[in-house]
């Protein structure tokens, strides 16, 4: 493997491990609140807070196994087939002269984010099957399969969450049977959330970079402190723009997140052609919970999605700014 690619990897699979480790708990309360059984909660108890269910806040890392052990391939089929497709369409537009076409790179990052997440769910939806699943688990289920030794053991009841949650799927085929969900509800995400990222990057690198060349007669030592502050820079853009996008493209797609959860939760259960459980989850959602129900955790989601997705990019841009051979030359000789 070339060194780009491997630093992109590892990039993307530190921001990745990292942004799991932090957000599963948000992530685990967001399905439960969006699923069928704490729905049915809500409308049994009549003016009762879903926060008041005895298990809204236990188990809060069910599910992470799987995820975790999918965070390096679907994070590296993600970065490096977005950044070759940059590549390969850059060099088109060089070929048909429109590279400075602030619409045609509008294009480009759309085409780009829509191939790598293609990519990315074909890897990820399996874990993303069983991590809902997992995070719907209940208290008494594991209670009863966990022997003390399981209970007394750091995560072994989250482990064990994600093995009952694999039970259940008879059919290995069953875990992708949520792909067609899973993108239908990633690409919207990524076609909005990566154009708009690039824009605000954009922006905000040429205005520092103008408010750098302004003050670029200062002493020696001044220029240094600047070239310091590269990678600092790099993440902080990134996180701003990356939590920016993300929240717009979370709100934009709240309903198709709501019918994505309820379908990775049938995935064992049924083999209605993926269509027909789409238009089935939607009818159900406004039927029980009326047109509001399409938006049930849109405001978790978005929180999630400023704070993930900042966290995501800010360490992605580090980190593949740190394994860079050419910024770190770079920043020897202007010390020199």
């Amino acid at each position: 493997m070339s060194a780009e690619p491997l630093s992109i990897l590892l990039a993307s699979t530190t921001a990745s491990l990292s942004l799991d480790l932090f957000i599963h708990p948000l992530d685990t309360i967001k399905t439960r609140v969006q699923s069928r059984e704490y729905s049915q909660f809500l409308r049994t108890n009549t003016g009762t807070s879903i926060w008041r269910h005895p298990g809204i806040f236990r188990g809060l890392y069910q599910g992470i196994a799987s995820v975790t052990a999918a965070s390096f391939p679907a994070a590296g089929a993600f970065f490096i087939t977005y950044e070759h497709a940059q590549l390969g369409l850059q060099v088109l537009h060089e070929k048909l002269g429109t590279q400075e076409s602030s619409s045609a790179q509008l294009f480009s990052n759309f085409c780009a984010a829509s191939v790598a997440e293609l990519a990315a769910c074909g890897v990820f939806a399996p874990a993303d099957a069983l991590k809902h699943n997992a995070q719907m688990i209940q208290p008494h289920q594991l209670d009863a399969s966990a022997g003390a030794a399981g209970r007394r053991r750091i995560g072994g009841l989250a482990q064990k969450a994600t093995r009952l949650a694999f039970k259940k799927f008879i059919n290995p085929r069953q875990l992708w049977s949520g792909y067609p969900a899973l993108v239908a509800h990633s690409l919207p995400v990524s076609a909005i959330q990566m154009p708009l990222y690039e824009a605000f990057r954009h922006r905000i690198f040429e205005y520092r970079r103008g408010a750098r060349e302004g003050g670029l007669e200062g002493p020696r030592d001044h220029r240094k402190k600047q070239a310091h502050l590269t990678m600092r820079e790099a993440a902080a853009t990134a996180a701003i723009s990356a939590a920016v996008s993300g929240s717009i493209a979370s709100v934009l797609t709240a309903p198709m997140d709501i019918i994505r959860t309820r379908i990775m939760l049938d995935a064992a259960d049924t083999t209605a052609p993926q269509k027909k459980r789409m238009i089935n989850a939607v009818r159900e959602i406004i039927r029980t919970d009326g047109p509001r129900g399409l938006f049930r955790g849109c405001a978790i989601n978005t929180f999630m999605a400023a704070v993930g997705s900042g966290l995501y990019f800010g360490l992605y841009e580090s980190t593949k700014w740190w394994l860079s051979s050419d910024s770190i030359e770079e920043d020897r000789i202007m010390l020199e």
